[in-house]
């Protein structure tokens, strides 16, 4: 079956995110997606759902830059370096994804020089910055480097949740088939970037965020 899941999402579980957990079946069926991967930035958040496809998953900081751990049983250590974390993921059950790998506001990771394979590269992200541009190197990386494209909002508030998604050819709604799916490159990465509208909505909500924790 083709299941079409945005896989990078941030609730707040993140601190600089505004997506409710418990929010995300009802925006997904919204969106019209089958499911979403929460990736919280160094935290794991478990969230169930009987109508969503809900991927476990986290966004670890490594030496180099983000790392996307999804299939996790629970939190990644911080601040090793790229190919350990990718390991640890490895060992976890889990799938690794390289995020965001050109834009130059987020901490991006060299898929050229890692040591440890990872599963796919993120081609597509909503939230990057000079999108044509990050998409077309991405899409480059991942061809010479022979690994699976994949595509995720990388959503901080409800309303750009699924601006980006990846159409997955799965045997089940099962995370593990999914996950599987992912490892053997039944993947189409599907998106466009989040509006200027939306970012600024995302900017407004963060210095809000700001200005309440500092009064």
């Amino acid at each position: 079956m083709r299941l079409k899941i945005d896989l990078h999402v941030h609730t707040t579980g993140s601190k600089d995110a505004f997506v409710e957990a418990e929010e995300l079946p009802f925006i997904v069926r919204e969106r019209g997606l089958d499911g979403v991967a929460v990736t919280n930035h160094d935290a794991f958040t478990s969230v169930a759902s009987s109508d969503a496809v809900l991927v476990p998953g986290i966004e670890v900081s490594t030496r180099e830059g983000h790392i996307i751990g999804l299939g996790v049983s629970g939190p990644i250590e911080r601040g090793r370096s790229a190919d350990e974390t990718i390991s640890l993921i490895h060992q976890d059950g889990g799938v690794a994804v390289i995020p965001h790998p050109f834009d130059p506001v987020s901490p991006s990771v060299n898929a050229s020089k890692l040591r440890s394979r990872p599963e796919a590269i993120e081609v597509i992200n909503s939230d990057a910055l000079f999108f044509r541009l990050n998409t077309a190197l991405a899409r480059r990386i991942a061809l010479r480097l022979g690994l699976p494209m994949v595509a995720g909002s990388d959503s901080h508030i409800p309303e750009t949740v699924g601006d980006a998604y990846t159409l997955i050819e799965s045997e089940s709604r099962k995370v593990e088939d999914v996950l599987d799916a992912i490892r053997r490159g039944s993947v189409q990465p599907v998106g466009a970037p989040s509006s200027p509208s939306k970012k600024l909505l995302k900017l407004a909500r963060t210095l809000r965020s700001l200005y309440d924790s500092s009064s």
